[in-house]
């Protein structure tokens, strides 16, 4: 960043990451003198960030203060910045430099889970965690990673039917939540197998049970927060576990093998799968994150289609019209761009607690969490 600036003493890219760091570090006069250089001074992006300057020592931390600086200037629409860096994806590891007490190993295989590249060597390792842990949404997290594998992938094909096994015993012949249940119900099987009326009478009795997953993503996330808080943004660290924790696979899963069986079905049949992909759907929509909401409409729009009831699709249909909206005001205002570490990872915690709420106040619909 100096070398940029000091060869190009006008650069806005590098003039605004420049004052963006002085913000972090309370030095307001080098942030004003960054922001005072003529090729930043009347951007929008600057003039949020003067604004900002103006209220964060004032307020009670930077994400309401960014939040008001933003909807005082009148909500700039920020999704074409130039300026602005790349947002990280949500699940990218940004350091595993850290260090631990060598009697500790309570961080450890949670961040395998997260970072999956350091079990290629040592698997077997990985296999004893599997085997006693716990933790529904750890392993669960875990099942997530290795089904964004490819199918031969070495590490899914010797850690994923171990994991599926586990999370069986955990959830013992009756499990509690949906999304354990729904995990036995699909582990094993071919993953493009078409759904037989045997499994549509399973799902049947699967569909009753009132919760997706247990613990709340908030509860993991905390959980997660405190084992890897070694670490650089340990709050972006435990979203993504909370995240993954989720299991929106198990959706797209059901979603897949659905596509599949209309051909093997009747009229009848379709229209009874329909209606238990729409109680699927329910149960996330029950869930307050947005990856939740998706796959439930996603499982309820094709419902939908297989019940042909028309008033049904277009709620879901309204639904979806309703989260895109939240979505696309959370990336105007480019929350996750601005390079201001403690501005996003103030964000996790209530992310966590209700993602949905949060994008609703980007949206004008409520206030910030």
């Amino acid at each position: 960043m100096d070398l940029a600036i000091k060869a190009a003493p006008s650069y806005a890219p590098a003039r605004l990451v420049s004052a963006c760091w002085f913000m972090q570090e309370g030095r307001w006069d080098l942030v004003r003198e960054d922001l005072s250089v003529s090729t930043i001074k009347d951007t929008p992006e600057g003039r949020l960030l003067l604004e900002l300057a103006e209220r964060q020592p004032r307020a009670p931390d930077w994400r309401h203060a960014f939040f008001d600086a933003w909807t005082a200037l009148g909500r700039p629409d920020f999704r074409k910045s130039t300026l602005l860096p790349v947002p990280l994806e949500w699940n990218h590891l940004i350091s595993t430099g850290f260090t631990r007490s060598p009697d500790d190993e309570s961080w450890r295989f949670p961040l395998a889970v997260l970072h999956l590249g350091s079990l290629e060597q040592d698997q077997q390792w990985a296999l004893e965690q599997v085997r006693v842990s716990p933790s529904v949404p750890l392993l669960m997290a875990l099942r997530e990673q290795l089904y964004s594998f490819e199918e031969q992938a070495p590490l899914r094909r010797f850690l994923l039917s171990t994991v599926e096994e586990r999370l069986g015993q955990l959830a013992g012949p009756s499990p509690r939540t949906l999304q354990l249940a729904l995990a036995s119900f699909l582990a094993g099987g071919p993953p493009s197998a078409p759904l037989t009326r045997q499994d549509l009478e399973t799902l049947e009795k699967l569909v009753a049970l009132p919760e997706w997953k247990q613990p709340p993503s908030e509860q993991f996330f905390l959980e997660m927060r405190a084992l890897v808080s070694m670490m650089y943004a340990p709050g972006h660290h435990a979203l993504a576990m909370a995240t993954l924790a989720q299991g929106a696979s198990l959706g797209s899963s059901l979603l897949r093998r659905a596509r599949v069986s209309k051909a093997h079905l009747s009229e009848d049949e379709q229209r009874w799968m329909g209606r238990l992909f729409w109680e699927v759907g329910a149960r996330l929509l029950d869930q307050h994150s947005r990856l939740e909401w998706e796959t439930g409409l996603r499982l309820q729009m094709f419902g939908s289609e297989l019940t042909q009831h028309v008033p049904s699709r277009e709620q879901c249909i309204a639904l979806w019209v309703e989260l895109g909206k939240w979505e696309e005001a959370v990336k105007q205002a480019a929350y996750y761009r601005w390079p201001l570490a403690p501005l996003v990872e103030e964000s996790c915690a209530p992310r966590a607690r209700d993602e949905l709420a949060w994008m609703q106040a980007f949206a004008g619909k409520g206030a910030l969490p």
